[in-house]
């Protein structure tokens, strides 16, 4: 049990309440009820609360001797809270229940989802197993909860069984939340790597794990995030190794048919030298949006430009302009940071003095030893050449200064490259930059728990895939609601602060109780916007 104060408003002023409430258990939910109302606060003077005190303490036959206070844990709450909470803003519990009937065990489901995707969007640092991890949470849910690592990679496999009509029915439910623009819809080619999975239990035998062939290093992944017109996740396709016409095809389809798209564009990055996927939809005519190499498209003096109407620059913000060149149905975008060009000059200039440092000593002492590390630095190789003669053994070398100009040029630059006509060059632009930014989201995906080679397969991986793109969902959702109500925090830098938030876990006399560290005024804030109000101090 414990206190709750209620604050309620009449007539333009503010009246402050205390209940007493207790926690129940009904089925697998937690729920409160109100045991006794004990008033305005107002009448409720420091010598009447003393005297409350002292009566329940002599009705119960407890002496009022000093309380003995003893430190047990101290687990992660704030960003816990917040991301439970968007959890159960999307309804996604209700979203599972309705896929799976209730067949496959929907809440003991729901609840090893979230766990899963908290730990996505949270990215611990440390490999440690999820089952150990979700130890360090504080989530009602979890009380009385024992959760194995069978119980993790089983609820993976689950939900890519149901992974369709899970995103169907995230999809109207988010839409019944904000506004979601698929009339444009993007399909943006992810490289990932599934992280290698944590260590396995320390007591098996070297033949089991032999046998067992535990997975021990990371694998790549690639698939398509699937992205609404203003920036929301709502999907994946996994590619295949051989991506051929129909797959590309059946995927516009099924875009098409699923979330009403008028307009399905490809998009990537297509300078990755190991990265043919988008080759095949180029080549097909699909509509596309890519990034291009800069060298190979623009070779004008754009750092010595200044952007503007002037020089055929369109700002799209403070710091990015663009400009629009093509042909033959062939749109290019030219864009232009000064800052950013700026940036990487300096840097650019601060690596090569080092290398020349480098290049510089070794010529001083005279002879060269293969084995010198600023010769197998990539940069020192495609910005200077070196020579030994042999004669004299005299080591010489020179700057490359036509390499080293171009790339001083190029610098701030980016390349974009589409056969979109309808859409405007700005919106592209933006759209790019900022499925950019949500794929750095999911370059890692979390392995959660040690399995078997025999769960290492497409299906689980397809499950990890489901939670990568929730968790890109839960912060997209969060930055939406802390942009509307004007406060300019990203999820992450909001997820940051709430870190501080924490559960102490003590014992006071026997009896264990929860308490909730002080909230900051930006803690406070934070949690208002997103509609968590009364947050409890203390739990019983």
């Amino acid at each position: 049990m414990f206190f709750r104060k209620i604050i309620s408003r009449s007539g333009g002023k503010e009246y402050a309440y205390l209940k007493l409430i207790e926690n129940y258990r009904e089925g697998s939910k937690v729920k409160q009820r109100v045991i006794a109302n004990l008033g305005n606060m107002e009448n409720l003077t420091p010598e009447k609360v003393e005297n409350l005190i002292e009566g329940l303490a002599r009705v119960c036959g407890i002496s009022r001797r000093p309380a003995r206070v003893e430190a047990r844990r101290i687990l992660r709450y704030g960003e816990v809270l917040v991301l439970h909470h968007l959890w159960r803003i999307l309804d996604i519990p209700g979203a599972l229940d309705g896929i799976t009937g209730g067949k496959k065990g929907g809440g003991e489901l729901s609840l090893l989802l979230e766990l899963m995707t908290i730990n996505q969007v949270i990215k611990p640092p440390n490999k440690q197993v999820i089952s150990d991890w979700c130890r360090c949470l504080y989530l009602p849910d979890l009380e009385g909860k024992e959760l194995l690592e069978q119980h993790f990679y089983r609820a993976l496999e689950q939900v890519a069984e149901i992974k369709d009509a899970l995103a169907g029915a995230l999809f109207h439910r988010l839409s019944a939340l904000i506004p979601v623009d698929t009339g444009i819809t993007y399909a943006w080619q992810v490289n990932a790597v599934l992280e290698a999975a944590p260590a396995g239990p320390p007591n098996l035998s070297f033949y089991s794990r032999y046998l067992l062939e535990e997975p021990a290093v990371e694998k790549n992944v690639q698939f398509l995030l699937l992205v609404s017109g203003n920036g929301m996740p709502l999907d994946h396709y996994l590619l295949p190794e051989v991506a051929g016409e129909g797959f590309w095809r059946a995927v516009t389809n099924r875009i098409h048919e699923g979330y009403g798209a008028r307009r399905v564009i490809f998009a990537g990055d297509r300078r990755v030298p190991t990265n043919p996927y988008l080759e095949v939809p180029v080549a097909l005519g699909l509509p596309y949006l890519i990034r291009r190499s800069v060298e190979e498209i623009w070779n004008g003096r754009v750092d010595q430009e200044e952007p503007g109407p002037a020089t055929g620059f369109v700002q799209v913000d403070q710091d990015l302009w663009f400009k629009e060149m093509g042909a033959d149905g062939i749109r290019r975008l030219i864009c232009y940071s000064p800052q950013a060009a700026r940036e990487k000059i300096a840097s650019f200039r601060e690596h090569l003095s080092a290398l020349e440092g480098q290049l510089q000593e070794l010529q001083r002492k005279g002879g060269l030893s293969a084995e010198a590390p600023v010769l197998r630095d990539d940069l020192c190789r495609e910005f200077f050449n070196w020579h030994v003669d042999r004669s004299t053994g005299e080591f010489r070398y020179r700057r490359r200064e036509d390499r080293i100009a171009r790339e001083e040029k190029c610098a701030g630059m980016l390349v974009l490259e589409t056969n979109v006509p309808e859409v405007g060059g700005a919106e592209l632009v933006r759209a790019y930059l900022d499925m950019k930014l949500l794929g750095r989201g999911c370059r890692e995906i979390r392995s959660f728990e040690h399995r078997p080679r025999q769960y290492y397969q497409e299906l689980s991986l397809t499950g990890n895939l489901v939670v990568c793109v929730l968790a890109l969902l839960l912060e997209r959702v969060m930055e939406r609601l802390l942009a509307g109500a004007g406060l300019k925090l990203t999820a992450r830098q909001a997820l940051a602060l709430l870190e501080e938030v924490q559960m102490a876990i003590n014992r006071v006399d026997g009896v264990e109780m929860k308490s909730v560290t002080p909230l900051q005024r930006i803690h406070q804030e934070i949690l208002r916007v997103l509609g968590i109000n009364n947050l409890q101090q203390e739990i019983g």
